[in-house]
């Protein structure tokens, strides 16, 4: 038997009693309105799961009805089905754009009738269920944020395994809190991040992989990655990763003060593609490249750029079970940053870096996105975005024409239309 209640919304009263027979023999729950307020009194009421509606009433028709619905909070989300006597094609259309999301011809056929109304029903049901469970994801998500500050904030003068002191905080990023520390056997400064919990660290064999393959896992051999000198699990379950320390700023930093050239936006990323090209050659996928990630160290024999977090998403989980849903699997990185592939849980591999770094080069070019995702936005509202829109064109003074050709090539959709990391830091090495 069928679940869940109609409200059935007909100034006829024959219609009202056929309908709800009808309805009633499948299972459903059925409550009635003679006009358009009454409807709405009893919606604001107590909400029903699906609305019947029809056009054709006097004084508030069904348009003033459905558009009223869907202006309440209480009653938006609710699915609004128009049964009515109208065909014209217009009237359809105005009956969509108040809101409705089906329309059902009178006279109508039983049969018809219920298939639509359990279909919208049971895509209500879903839509609702996910909300529900986005919800208590946000929430416990919180509280995690909440218990892994408390406990970064408590971190400085703690020793980890015996051999690094952390000092202080100097930097935050997606997957923990970096601090300042000395690895007291040689007494020499590194930098330590501690990792936030993620999906599945509360497993002992996802702690253990992490324990056994977190320096292998992170390590790219190139001097524009940074050094990974150890990865491990405290005693007290503490996940953590120690790097060489890095003096200077990040180019989400360095781009606050002003906007870079074109060179030297050139001369920055070059070195990030280099890296790319080599991991890529290795089968290693950054998956969060952004400006945040890119560190502008000042070395002994002057800048450096360095790429942070290589291999961190593999490291902590990102690869999904074979049998996961789709736009439901574990996802770490930037939306704003990722590839569609991505967002889609599609197959990908060095192209999304790419896509990433086109992303990267249109920001610090043109100061705007590429793509305008609302700040509210799930990842799948902007991975539909991202899939569907293509990028505008640079339209920046100063810009070689080469250079935003290679932008907007990056940016493709397809990863087979981007050009390889390998390709962009040659092309990036000739502007001057």
């Amino acid at each position: 038997m069928a679940e869940g209640e109609v409200l059935i919304v007909d100034d006829n009263p024959n219609n009202l009693e056929l309908l709800g027979d009808v309805l009633r023999g499948a299972g459903y729950r059925v409550r009635g309105a003679a006009d358009g307020p009454q409807a709405l009194k009893i919606a604001q009421a107590r909400a029903p799961d699906l609305v019947l509606l029809d056009l054709q009433m006097p004084g508030m028709d069904g348009y003033e009805a459905c558009r009223r619905m869907k202006a309440d909070p209480a009653t938006r989300d609710i699915p609004v089905i128009v049964i009515s006597a109208l065909d014209d094609v217009d009237d359809k259309v105005k009956a969509f754009e108040a809101g409705a999301v089906d329309y059902v011809t009178k006279p109508f056929e039983a049969p018809e009738v219920l298939s639509r109304v359990g279909a919208h029903l049971q895509l209500f049901r879903l839509h609702r269920d996910l909300e529900r469970r986005n919800q208590e994801l946000v929430q416990a998500q919180a509280r995690t944020e909440r218990v892994f500050s408390a406990l970064a904030a408590a971190l400085p003068g703690t020793v980890l395994d015996g051999r690094y002191r952390l000092e202080h905080k100097i930097g935050v990023g997606a997957f923990g809190t970096v601090f300042k520390a000395e690895q007291l056997g040689l007494k020499r400064p590194v930098a330590v991040k501690v990792f936030r919990p993620w999906d599945g660290s509360e497993n002992p064999v996802a702690l253990e992989r992490f324990r056994r393959e977190g320096a292998s896992a992170c390590r790219v051999n190139h001097p524009n990655a940074v050094a990974i000198l150890d990865c491990g699990i405290s005693s007290s379950g503490i996940a953590y990763l120690v790097m060489e320390l890095l003096e200077g700023q990040t180019v989400f930093e360095m781009m606050k003060d002003a906007p870079p050239t074109p060179a030297r936006t050139a001369q920055i990323v070059a070195p990030v593609c280099a890296v790319l090209a080599e991991a890529h050659r290795s089968g290693v996928v950054h998956r969060d490249i952004k400006p945040e990630n890119v560190f502008l160290h000042r070395g002994p024999s002057g800048e450096v750029v360095k790429v942070l977090d290589f291999g961190i998403a593999k490291l902590i989980g990102e690869e999904p079970e074979e049998d996961a849903p789709q736009l439901t699997r574990g996802f770490v990185g930037t939306p704003r940053y990722a590839a569609p592939e991505r967002l889609l849980s599609k197959d990908y591999d060095g192209s999304a870096d790419v896509f990433s770094v086109g992303v990267m080069l249109y920001r610090m070019l043109s100061g705007r996105w590429p793509f305008e995702f609302g700040k509210s936005e799930s990842v799948l509202a902007a991975a539909l975005r991202n899939a569907s829109e293509a990028a505008p064109p640079l339209a920046t003074p100063g810009v070689p024409a080469p250079l935003e050709g290679l932008v907007m090539r990056a940016l493709a959709k397809e990863p087979a239309e981007r050009p390889s990391a390998e390709e962009m830091a040659a092309l990036l090495a000739t502007v001057r």
